[in-house]
């Protein structure tokens, strides 16, 4: 399409967190290294560009020195940062070119993400992948600006389960540090009413996640932040479409769909109903299939490729599913477009933006 846009709709078809151990700080900017494959960051194993991401390995980053180290940073600016959301992220930031690759979502990303949520002001915001609470305390300091007397996280009950009023930014990480260390962070940007860290492994928090949170049916989320472990991308994905956590309207915004890449995730997710519907039909791979990454694929390639249907991998169900298998909903219609990075930390990657525009049938 002349705007960079895609759909897959048919051509000619009808902080709360669990408190764990954390990690001993220790003074001072830790030592430069590179990050584990796993998480999806761009110090693994292949470097930059090359796709080795095997969606049969387990996510195995469990932090280094860099993470407790920036609870140290901050905390000895907390006189000046405390309650400031944008000191906060600019603290972060600073910590971020001292010790190189850090996990966050790049500037020009945010911005763009940023941008999404003032147009679209989304009242429920899911994470997944809440790493040091960057990307949260980012997104959901936009909250309180455009809903001042919403009810936020720390007093949602049973009771205000079905309030239209219920607004917030709820954020799942596996790592039981990480989740420790998002809170400090969201309380140092003195948003802890307003976001919520869940502490647990992404497919079956999802499957329970509308009792967690007492969301009635048919309530969705109005916009999803996926930034976790890149094989849990598409079952994922299927899971929130199977519990209705995906409905008409929601955005869905996935990081690193070029680097590390995610060829997977956006097989499926641009294919259309008809195509999906054949992939289901095939049942559940009980193989790791052969990954497949067009490191020298042009942006133009990007944009326009992987709409021939869902690939085999999106048929694997990965490890850290902890066998829960999404099926997904292939009725459901998305239209997309990237998100550019702008090349901001050596070589192009994008997110992928999807908006769900319903159902085939209804009105699609």
């Amino acid at each position: 399409m002349a705007d960079g846009k895609h759909t897959n709709a048919p051509s000619s078809e009808a902080p709360v967190f669990i408190r764990r151990g954390v990690p001993p700080l220790r003074r001072g900017f830790p030592a430069r290294g590179a990050m584990l494959a796993g998480r999806g960051g761009r110090g693994g194993p292949g470097g930059p560009g090359v796709g080795r991401m095997n969606p049969d390995a387990p996510w195995n980053y469990t932090g280094d020195e860099r993470e407790p180290g920036l609870v140290d940073f901050l905390q000895a600016k907390e006189s000046t940062i405390r309650g400031d959301p944008d000191a906060v992220l600019d603290a972060i930031w600073e910590y971020k070119q001292h010790v190189g690759h850090f996990m966050i979502v790049g500037k020009s990303k945010a911005q763009g993400v940023e941008k999404l949520i003032r147009e679209r002001k989304p009242k429920l915001i899911l994470e997944l992948g809440a790493y040091v609470g960057y990307s949260a305390v980012y997104f959901a300091k936009l909250l309180p600006e455009m809903f001042p007397n919403a009810i936020y996280p720390s007093k949602w009950t049973s009771e205000n389960a079905a309030d239209e009023n219920r607004v917030g930014y709820v954020s799942i990480e596996k790592m039981d540090n990480f989740a420790q260390i998002a809170g400090k962070v969201v309380d140092l940007a003195g948003l802890s009413r307003v976001v919520k860290i869940i502490n647990g492994s992404s497919t079956p928090v999802l499957k329970s996640l509308r009792e967690t949170l007492n969301m009635p049916l048919p309530a969705a989320f109005d916009m999803i932040f996926i930034d976790h472990h890149k094989p849990l991308y598409t079952n994922d994905l299927k899971v929130l479409e199977d519990e209705g956590l995906i409905g008409k309207g929601t955005c869905i915004i996935a990081d690193n769909v070029i680097m590390p890449g995610n060829p997977a995730y956006l097989s499926y997710i641009r294919a259309t109903p008809a195509a999906k519907r054949l992939s289901a039909s095939k049942g559940i791979l009980d193989y790791p299939p052969a990954t497949f990454h067009p490191s020298c694929a042009t942006k133009a390639e990007w944009q326009s490729g992987f709409r021939d249907g869902p690939l085999e991998e999106t048929r694997w169900v990965p490890p850290d599913s902890e066998g829960v298998v999404g099926m997904g909903n292939p009725e459901l219609v998305y239209e997309g477009w990237m998100l550019d990075d702008g090349n901001e930390q050596g070589g192009w990657d994008a997110c992928e933006v999807s908006v769900c525009k319903g159902e085939v049938g209804d009105g699609v």
